[in-house]
């Protein structure tokens, strides 16, 4: 843990509990880290819906928590596809995206910074093994980082150097028992098959791997000096790049850049990659953008002084949709996966819910001829390709835009927006463990 930190006073950590030997071990061992600095530890399970026995294994799960002292939720994934579905690979790579999703949200609820979940060294070996045989790059190739920075909180595999074998002796000195995932006996999954075939068990070069993550290192920090230099970041969810800075610097570096700035600014979780990234920095460092381009749901475009603007692509963005939470109300949404929306004390506890209220993009209302309410803020100074992808809210016919928190101009503020994308233009630097 402490090559993780630094960690606030009184820590307070979120880990995420399957019931498996590796979660279950993480969550022990995490508690008595936390209480000894006068923190604590909050488990939580998510109930995918994807096996009959889901829910009975969340309950399990909350009584072996309760015997140890350990407080519990678990949280159901609304929109699991169910049993019996076709295509469980897909599910199972659906269910490991809202876990993270939801993992984050309940972080950012609780104020919980860091999120520990319970990969180990098997699992990195068996990670890079499979990238290794899709030719993935050095950054692939290098494995899970140990910290991994989200929007509203930090991922932390502490056991990432440690072999699965330790876990399993933990817990059988406490004499803890666990669940055991049958999709890990699965065939129909790449990890499964490796696990299960003596043939395919991971034979990993250590060495080179260590170099993959050194590379990694390197090339991380430099693309974080770079961005320093050369990046601007606004509140309204667009960038402006120096790409002289970009030309100054090393070229691999430049480029891996650039796909991190459209993947911060489009919303993604993954930077776009291939040729087509490979031109736009080719063009945007030799001076020869000329009218723009697009990539990854964003514009590049010039924008004077030799400077570029990358914002967000209004075409890239889906049409507005009905504002829905729990109960009549709704308290906070993440909206295009680049801010988050709340909703003010006027309205508390929150925005009341009429069946008709809609989120989208200005530029969307006023294509669907809905009109501005003349109360909006108006933030007309800002470039109108990105004052017409900014958040609004629809109500009785008219829209508001959201408001910033850069600016003064709230007119009569419906809910506030802040900038808050999936991915930072520049997070931590790779950690091995």
């Amino acid at each position: 843990m402490q090559r993780l930190g630094p960690f606030e006073t009184d820590p307070h950590l979120a880990v995420g509990v399957s019931g498996g030997r590796d979660s279950l071990a993480l969550t022990l061992l995490a508690a008595e880290w936390a209480a000894a600095r006068n923190g604590l530890v909050t488990a939580v399970t998510l109930d995918h819906g994807l096996r009959e026995t889901s829910a009975a294994e969340a309950g399990l799960v909350s009584e072996w928590m309760a015997q140890h002292g350990i407080p519990h939720h678990t949280l159901v994934w609304p929109d699991s596809p169910g049993l019996g579905q076709p295509g469980m690979g897909a599910s199972e790579a659906a269910a490991r995206t809202a876990r993270y999703g939801l993992l984050e949200a309940f972080c950012r609820d609780h104020e919980i910074l860091h999120l520990l979940v319970g990969h180990h060294l098997d699992d990195q070996l068996e990670t890079q093994v499979m990238r290794r045989a899709r030719s993935s790059g050095a950054f692939g190739q290098a494995g899970m980082p140990a910290v991994r920075e989200l929007a509203q909180a930090r991922i932390l595999r502490p056991f990432l150097d440690i072999p699965r074998a330790r876990m399993t002796a933990t817990l059988h000195v406490r004499g803890q028992s666990w669940i055991e995932d049958p999709s890990n006996q699965d065939a129909q999954f790449a990890r499964a098959r490796m696990r299960m075939g003596q043939s395919t068990r991971p034979v990993v070069a250590l060495d080179k791997d260590a170099r993959m993550a050194r590379s990694r290192i390197a090339a991380e920090r430099e693309i974080s000096r770079v961005a320093a230099r050369a990046v601007a970041v606004h509140p309204a969810g667009f960038a402006t790049l120096n790409p002289a800075l970009l030309a100054a610097a090393d070229r691999d570096a430049g480029v891996r850049l650039i796909g991190s700035l459209v993947r911060c600014i489009g919303g993604r979780v993954y930077a776009p990659r291939g040729k087509r990234l490979d031109r736009l920095a080719e063009k945007m460092i030799d001076d020869g953008l000329d009218g723009g381009a697009t990539l990854g749901g964003c514009t590049v475009q010039p924008c004077g002084k030799g400077l570029v603007r990358i914002a967000r692509e209004l075409a890239a963005i889906d049409e507005p949709r009905h504002v829905i939470g729990e109960g009549d109300r709704v308290q906070a949404l993440e909206w295009d996966g680049r801010f988050h929306v709340s909703f003010p004390a006027a309205d508390a506890p929150g925005m009341a819910l009429d069946g008709e209220s809609r989120i989208g993009a200005v530029g969307k209302f006023l294509a669907s001829g809905v009109p501005e309410h003349p109360d909006s803020p108006r933030y007309d100074a800002l470039p109108h390709t990105v004052r017409m992808t900014l958040p609004a809210i629809c109500r009785a016919g008219q829209f508001h835009v959201c408001a910033l928190p850069f600016s003064s101009d709230s007119g009569r503020v419906t809910a506030k927006a802040r900038f808050a994308p999936k991915i930072p233009a520049a997070g931590a630097v790779f950690a091995t463990g």
